[in-house]
């Protein structure tokens, strides 16, 4: 979660260009993370000093036998990944074809026309694709009240992709956790969630 200080910065900045200016009454959620931005070795060399080199693109880097990938972004994961799996092959002088990442669908994915004959709710198709009806059957009652997101959700995060904590399912999942009044209401239910499936 972000800081009482960073929050309070963002509501700075953004309040220069509101004619009524945000409160913390108004903020409804937040979430932070930290993302490792990569230092070419190009970094400081510029008039504008090592910060403005910092690069939002990967590193892949061998130290010895050990092969680092560093920042990157949330969006370009599966090119990182491709390419840590051609730099170690390469590596051990594997023979073969490159990675076949790229033409590879995630799981639930299909064209449009597959997706429209799924038989799942809308928003759980939209979601989980073809695995939309696996996630139907386990549950459709509400985390909370209100909300769209259901138990069978937490559930199918337990069981297929590998949700082990509260702050997991409800922040990574199904995002519920976001917002601190909706998260109040669904820890004790992601709690039971949990007990259960463990």
């Amino acid at each position: 979660m972000p800081s009482d200080a960073e929050v309070q910065q963002l509501l700075d900045t953004v309040n220069r260009v509101l004619a009524e200016p945000l409160t913390r009454a108004d903020v409804m959620g937040s979430y932070a993370g930290l993302r490792p931005l990569a230092l070419p070795q190009t970094a400081g060399t510029g008039p504008d000093g090592a910060t403005a080199d910092l690069s939002r693109k990967h590193l892949l880097r061998w130290d010895g036998p050990v092969l680092t990938v560093v920042g990157g972004k949330l969006t370009t994961y599966r090119a990182m990944a491709e390419e840590a799996v051609d730099a170690v092959v390469a590596r051990l002088g594997l023979a073969g074809p490159r990675s076949c990442t790229a033409r590879l669908p995630l799981v639930g994915a299909a064209p449009r026309v597959a997706l429209d004959r799924v038989e799942a709710p809308a928003r759980l198709v939209a979601r989980y694709g073809t695995e939309a009806p696996a996630v139907a059957v386990l549950g459709s009652e509400p985390v909370v009240e209100g909300r769209p997101e259901t138990v069978g959700e937490l559930r199918f995060a337990v069981r297929a992709e590998g949700a082990r904590t509260v702050v997991d399912l409800l922040d990574r999942r199904v995002r519920t956790g976001l917002v601190p009044a909706d998260r109040e209401r669904a820890v004790p239910v992601a709690e039971q969630v949990l007990a259960a499936e463990l």
